[in-house]
């Protein structure tokens, strides 16, 4: 009872260190640069109303890939999310960027907490374009995002 118990408390004061992080690493050719939510929201800031493999339909609020282009060294290659769960995912820039997809780290004028697959997401705008309703979108849809790596 008291290894249940000690579990119970360290999974809780785990999830409040991560929920109070709110940054992830950016790894751009080997140098690792910390961005914290308030430095995303000194970018502008993007609303998307779509539904995920996870969600109802909900607004997401985040910046998009272009502005990070524009914000950051990160070029037109591709970009692989690493979650807090160890699942990640490459995927092309150009895709990210054609498709306006978001560093979602508000679900419906709320932070995202790690409890609720924050902080950070990546969202496509899937509901408007028929062709991000497949498999393979639902698996770029990244979620609890801890690192974000440029490949080139």
């Amino acid at each position: 009872m008291l290894n249940k118990i000690f579990f119970f408390i360290t999974m809780i004061f785990s999830s409040l260190c991560l929920a109070n992080d709110h940054s992830f690493k950016l790894i751009i050719n080997g140098k690792e640069t910390r961005i914290t939510t308030a430095d995303l929201e000194k970018i502008l800031s993007l609303e998307i109303r779509t539904s995920t493999n996870f969600t109802p339909s909900s607004v997401f609020t985040g910046v998009s890939f272009k502005e990070l282009v524009k914000n950051y060294p990160i070029g037109l290659g591709r970009i692989r999310a690493f979650a807090w769960d160890d699942y990640s995912y490459t995927m092309p820039i150009p895709e990210l960027l054609k498709y306006n997809a978001i560093l979602a780290y508000k679900k419906d004028g709320n932070y995202i907490d790690i409890s609720a697959l924050g902080p950070y997401a990546i969202i496509y705008p899937r509901d408007s374009y028929p062709e991000l309703e497949t498999l393979e979108v639902n698996a770029k849809t990244v979620w609890q995002i801890k690192t974000l790596e440029i490949l080139k």
